[in-house]
């Protein structure tokens, strides 16, 4: 809990500085989210390329970088050259054994840790104006810093209230096999926590959203978080393992702290693609 306490308020300083600071922290964190994906995959007898796979989920906050300042599918020429340059390195090799293992665990890798995150680097990108209008508008929060605000709120209330209704009402089991504690119970507490936090977010910090759009980006919280949340259940579950890694004191690797995030970054981003 002392680590978690420590580390969330140095993430919501970086994103309120933006720049080359959050690209600098989302980029850490996707070599880290990498070596851990790859450690469970190795625990299931999987092969995946480190180095290769690194290279291409750094290319993918890379993209993200230069995305909205270009017209060019960036995110999508990574995919297809990431496909391409990883086939060509199987094929170069002497001893092709485990070939077909260690492309598709390799890309795979790469894509759920970098171009899941990366989305955050697209969102903190949003160029509008400084938000005004909302109690927290003295902070001069950027509309970029509001979107990873926002994202953060709604998961985050979203575990926390699917975490105590389940505790108080769970009887319903959601995925037994996956995640023998998570119960509808528990999820329609976290979905009327996060849409709760969605509310409350785009009123402090005065966020251009309507009253509907704020609900639906707490649904979103809610539904893409759980889905999150099973997706690394899964993979732990296949490979025989508790925990991603032991980064964090007490809670496990870093991808066991953001596997919620790796669904509703990506979904908010498209939401508010759509909507703005």
């Amino acid at each position: 809990m002392a680590s978690a306490l420590v580390l969330a308020p140095v993430v919501l300083i970086i994103v309120w500085l933006g720049g080359w600071w959050t690209t600098a922290l989302i980029a850490i964190a996707v070599v880290i989210g990498i070596y851990e994906i790859q450690r469970i995959l190795r625990a299931g007898g999987y092969h995946p390329r480190l180095p290769l796979a690194i290279g291409l989920g750094v290319a993918f906050v890379a993209a993200a970088v230069g995305q909205p300042r270009t017209s060019v599918n960036l995110t999508g020429a990574v995919v297809a050259l990431g496909a391409m340059a990883s086939l060509i390195y199987e094929i170069s090799r002497k001893d092709r054994t485990g070939a077909l293992d260690a492309w598709a665990t390799s890309l795979g890798s790469a894509i759920y840790a970098g171009a899941m995150l990366s989305h955050f680097v697209l969102l903190r990108a949003d160029p509008s104006p400084t938000l005004s209008g909302g109690p927290l508008s003295s902070f001069n929060i950027e509309t970029g810093a509001a979107w990873i605000y926002a994202t953060f709120a709604v998961t985050w209330a979203s575990d926390t209230g699917a975490y105590f209704a389940g505790r108080a009402f769970g009887k319903h089991k959601m995925a037994p096999l996956l995640s023998p504690k998570k119960t509808w119970e528990g999820f329609v507490g976290g979905t009327i926590a996060s849409i709760a936090a969605g509310i409350g977010i785009v009123a402090l910090l005065g966020m251009p959203l309507t009253l509907v759009q704020a609900i639906i980006l707490g649904v979103i919280g809610a539904g893409g978080g759980t889905l999150g949340d099973l997706a690394e259940s899964l993979l732990k579950r296949q490979a025989g393992v508790k925990d991603s890694g032991n980064l964090i004191p007490g809670h496990g690797g870093l991808l066991d702290r953001v596997d919620s995030l790796l669904f509703t970054a990506p979904l908010v981003y498209y939401l508010l693609a759509a909507w703005l």
